[in-house]
């Protein structure tokens, strides 16, 4: 054996050797490579999931304001929707010649069909309700 060898096998260290191999190995060189380029793209694309879930898991005192801030638009939002449905209604009404006759109609029948309900054990309350409703409009 030649001291070359005898070096190379005894005094270098294994993590040497394996360093040696991974530098001039070419399919060591391409993953380190791909790993260059690739990594810090996957890094920013998975930065906003990441944010959102620790966030998330943790809420805050801010997160806590902007729901309860969503909470009161949310109302007001529906507020705005039964006004503006309201006033739709009122239009329409003042249109149409035959709405009274039209909510008269569905006022019978909503009592019929509560009756049906009625017979066969059902709860006709909210039916009953809605003939109600037709009735005073159609007045």
């Amino acid at each position: 054996m030649s001291s070359s060898s005898f070096f190379d096998l005894v005094v270098k260290s294994p993590l040497l050797r394996i360093f040696e191999w991974w530098t001039t190995s070419y399919a060591t060189k391409t993953i380190v490579t791909m790993l260059i380029v690739i990594g810090p793209v996957a890094t920013v694309s998975c930065a906003a999931e990441l944010t959102y879930t620790t966030t998330d898991a943790s809420p805050g005192l801010a997160q806590t304001k902007e729901k309860v801030g969503e909470t009161r638009d949310r109302a007001a939002d529906e507020e705005n929707r039964r006004r503006i449905r309201k006033e739709n209604d009122a239009k329409s009404n003042a249109r149409e010649l035959y709405y009274p006759q039209q909510a008269a109609s569905l006022a019978k029948q909503y009592k019929e069909t509560a009756a049906v309900v009625a017979r066969q054990g059902g709860d006709p309350q909210p039916l009953l309700d809605a003939a109600a409703y037709f009735e005073s409009l159609s007045k």
